[in-house]
């Protein structure tokens, strides 16, 4: 049985679908309403949730920034968009980054049930097509042994101006843009394949490889791209950014999100583990060497932070100034950032709309990487402490002041009096009212 997420702030959008979906004979345990995008992440941080419908023009964090969100928490979720008829342009984006189907408002009960039934069909199904890579050695349509090789020759050399034209005309012009990023992907080939086995032999080996470029493939079929085998059993996908996902904060998470897209599809789908290094955004062909020296280094990095899969190069200079440092000086540093971090959400935790993002800004980290940082020293996942403090605080209002439900759930951060009581319930087990009558 399944669970879906419906977020959109109108309510009669919310419950019409809700409806649909329970009176459907769909496989369905639980529809769960977000009236915005930072309920919906309470929800993906507390429940198994199998498919997403979003509204995408949102107060406070609209569709894009959501897709976004959730895809760094779990990028095999599908979503799908629920628009205007004028949000077409935005609603494309929204499926270059993700989503897998852009439905316009009014929605009829039939469409909308057919879509959920092709998606979770689709989601159960695709496992079997990339496993069926693993049979075969086919390469990407574009890529060929001999452009395999001018790649590599290209990234670990210098590049010059006067290239650029034959670079771009060799490449068939598929990379013909302005800004690009790279990220170095190393494979971990002494297991895998469908039943999770020991890698022994040249055969298993190569064809198990032959898989994981596929996959990377179509992970990254949404960008402009190339994907080619550096030597062994690693790889460097070739980003192309545009001019508008080169800029603000959100650029970085653009690059996680799609590392955590290969890297969980590699392991889901081929049980292959994955490290993946991350450069800066460049302007220009003539920096892809710089930018594939950056990977490399991220790649490094990732290497050295055990549990850690994937590393952005710019978390590099954050947490390790010093290449000097011993390992008891780096885990010194480590536990100063998650300090940090501990106070910046003590102060904040009461903040509408407070995000991963404004958290990791005020320690100059990655979401990503000061996740696992902040894991790896606390135990415990950042957003699970911020609710905690969340619940906390809820409760000691409830027990110690007169104040209404509506006015606890305003001044601990939460848009609705309901949402707080569902998140209430699911943290403690008991209703508002019972801890009331308890006292305790």
């Amino acid at each position: 049985m399944v669970n879906i997420l419906v977020v959109d702030d109108e309510p009669m959008i919310c419950k019409g679908v809700a409806t649909i979906l329970k009176q459907s004979k769909l496989d369905i345990n639980e529809v769960f309403i977000a009236y915005n995008g930072f309920e919906a992440l309470d929800f993906i941080h507390l429940e198994k949730i199998d498919l997403v419908f979003t509204d995408i023009q949102m107060e406070k964090m609209n569709g894009i920034e959501l897709i976004e969100n959730i895809f760094l928490e779990d990028p095999s979720i599908p979503i799908v968009i629920l628009s205007a008829h004028g949000e077409f342009e935005y609603a494309q984006k929204a499926i270059r980054f993700g989503a897998k189907e852009y439905l316009v408002k009014p929605i009829t009960p039939p469409h909308l049930i057919s879509v959920v039934t092709k998606l979770l069909k689709e989601k159960e199904e695709k496992g079997q097509r990339f496993t069926n890579w693993e049979g075969s050695r086919t390469l990407p349509g574009h890529m060929t042994h001999e452009t395999n090789y001018y790649l590599n020759e290209l990234v670990t050399g210098t590049i010059h101006e006067s290239e650029v034209p034959t670079i771009k005309e060799t490449l068939d012009n598929r990379m013909n843009g302005t800004y690009f990023s790279m990220l170095t992907i190393k494979l971990s080939l002494e297991r895998g394949g469908i039943h999770d086995q020991e890698i022994s032999t040249l055969k298993d080996r190569s064809l198990l490889k032959y898989a994981a470029l596929n996959i990377m493939e179509e992970t990254a079929s949404q960008w402009s791209h190339l994907v080619f085998n550096n030597h062994n059993s690693t790889f460097t996908l070739l980003l192309q950014i545009t001019e508008e996902e080169s800029r603000g904060s959100m650029r970085v998470n653009q690059l996680l999100m799609v590392a955590q897209m290969i890297h969980t599809n590699l392991l889901k789908y081929l049980n292959v583990k994955s490290q993946i290094g991350i450069s800066r955004i460049r302007e220009g062909i003539t920096q892809w060497p710089v930018m594939y020296k950056e990977a490399l280094e991220s790649l490094t990095c990732c290497e050295s932070n055990k549990g850690h899969y994937m590393f952005y190069i710019e978390d590099k200079d954050s947490i390790n100034p010093d290449p000097d440092l011993t390992i008891a000086g780096v885990d010194e540093a480590n536990n100063r950032i998650v300090y940090e971090t501990k106070v910046y959400i003590e102060g904040h935790f009461c903040d509408k709309g407070l995000k991963l993002q404004d958290i990791a800004d005020a320690v100059h980290l990655s979401p990503n990487y000061l996740s696992y940082l902040f894991k790896k020293v606390m135990g415990s996942n950042i957003w699970d402490y911020v609710t905690k403090l969340r619940m906390e605080e809820g409760k000691r209002l409830i027990l110690t002041t007169d104040k209404r439900r509506y006015e606890i759930s305003e001044e601990i951060g939460y848009e609705s009096p309901e949402h707080f009581s569902k998140i209430f319930k699911k943290h403690f087990g008991i209703n508002i009212s019972e801890v009331k009558q308890s006292g305790a």
